[in-house]
């Protein structure tokens, strides 16, 4: 009986860390800068946004056209409270619909920023995203 009292515990404790870990992108987020190989970007405007609810992504971004275009993809995430992996069921690219893209995380303490780096191999871009709702 001791046993399973413990063991539900630790279950209990690892799904309310996973609830809260999630649950820390809750929110809308506008982009504050870019850094692309270590050299900072112009932030174009108007801002990229991401709206992050319980289970899904909304988000805006620049293709690479001239002159950029603002489009926008939606879809699934998981976050254990350094990895986000973002999981595309609608884009404006319809190549990317189905892939899972994977980013590492790190949240500030207050909660109002939070950075995200995504290795493209060859170069990494750095973004930091700001609360704003």
């Amino acid at each position: 009986m001791k046993l399973r009292i413990a063991a539900f515990m630790v279950i209990y404790s690892i799904s309310i860390l996973a609830i809260a870990q999630s649950s820390a992108l809750v929110g809308v987020w506008e982009i504050k800068s870019t850094h692309y190989d270590g050299e900072s970007i112009t932030v174009r405007e108007p801002r990229q946004v991401k709206v992050f609810t319980a289970q899904h992504v909304f988000y805006t971004y620049y293709d690479a056209l001239t002159p950029p275009v603002l489009r926008l993809g939606h879809g699934t995430y998981t976050f254990d409270g350094t990895t986000l992996i973002e999981t595309i069921s609608n884009h404006s690219n319809e190549a990317v619909i189905g892939e899972a893209f994977s980013v590492e995380v790190e949240i500030n303490a207050a909660g109002t920023e939070f950075t995200q780096v995504v290795d493209l191999g060859k170069y990494v871009l750095r973004e930091t995203w700001q609360r704003i709702e």
